[in-house]
């Protein structure tokens, strides 16, 4: 596969993990139904499950919620993904904040397992995360 091949599929996954971000905390904020139309129904939050979470330790970093971080976390990816792929920086700068996404993202799938508490939405979300750091390591 061509290298700018990655770039781009990590550019949509960084969309689509703002996506998940943006929809968990406007879900959590009471200004977005969970049913939400845009949301395949296999990613909604349950009424009431994935909410909780939040008042978890494992819900919360520095005292926001994780999805906040997210929706810091994914623009920035999507800048970083466009210097690396004009070569304006180099490619494996990609793989620190990716790997720190993973390593978060290993810690919250352990919170969930602890919880008993399944939330489609966070599964989708470390998943994206899981991907974009495979497709940096394969642009190096």
């Amino acid at each position: 596969m061509n290298p700018n091949s990655y770039f781009i599929l990590m550019a949509l996954l960084a969309v689509a993990g703002w996506a998940f971000s943006f929809y968990f905390l406007r879900v959590l904020d009471g200004k977005m139904s969970p049913s939400a139309w845009w949301i395949p129904s296999v990613f909604r939050m349950s009424e009431g499950g994935c909410q909780t979470l939040v008042e978890t330790s494992y819900g919360r970093i520095l005292g926001k919620p994780n999805a906040f971080w997210g929706n810091l976390y994914y623009p920035f990816m999507l800048i970083v993904i466009g210097f690396s792929g004009a070569e304006l920086i180099d490619r494996s700068f990609l793989l620190i904040p990716a790997l720190f996404a993973m390593i978060l993202s290993l810690y919250l799938l352990w919170g969930l397992y602890r919880l008993r508490t399944p939330c489609p939405v966070c599964f989708a979300t470390h998943t994206v995360n899981l991907l974009i750091l495979i497709l940096a390591g394969r642009t190096l």
